[in-house]
């Protein structure tokens, strides 16, 4: 009987994680867009945005944002940057994928503990 009952269960959940994910014919999926920045895991992480010329932040998206998350990702800083709290990231390439490895670079967590 248990068993019974539990298989009944497992059958109901997984018709409804189906039928809640199916797509509505007609609709196109929005893609997926993030802001980064480039992060030092130290005791802080200290953080600097990844900026447009004019200061503004650039959103990655599709397959830029999955290459940028990746982790052979390389982003080449051109202007100096500065964190929050004033620590300067001399331009170079950053990210997991550069020489400078000890460098991540995280998305969409904006106001988040790491």
């Amino acid at each position: 009987m248990k068993k019974t009952n539990l298989l009944t269960v497992a059958t109901l959940c997984l018709a409804l994680g189906f039928t809640s994910c199916s797509k509505d014919e007609g609709t196109v999926p929005a893609e997926l867009c993030a802001d980064c920045h480039i992060a030092l895991p130290d005791k802080s992480e200290t953080v600097w945005e990844i900026l447009d010329s004019s200061g503004e932040h650039i959103e990655f998206c599709g397959q830029e944002l999955t290459d940028i998350e990746s982790s052979s990702a390389v982003r080449v800083v051109t202007d100096t940057l500065y964190s929050d709290a004033g620590d300067i990231l001399l331009p170079g390439e950053y990210g997991p994928g550069s020489a400078n490895s000890l460098y991540e670079i995280h998305c969409g967590e904006e106001d988040e503990d790491h």
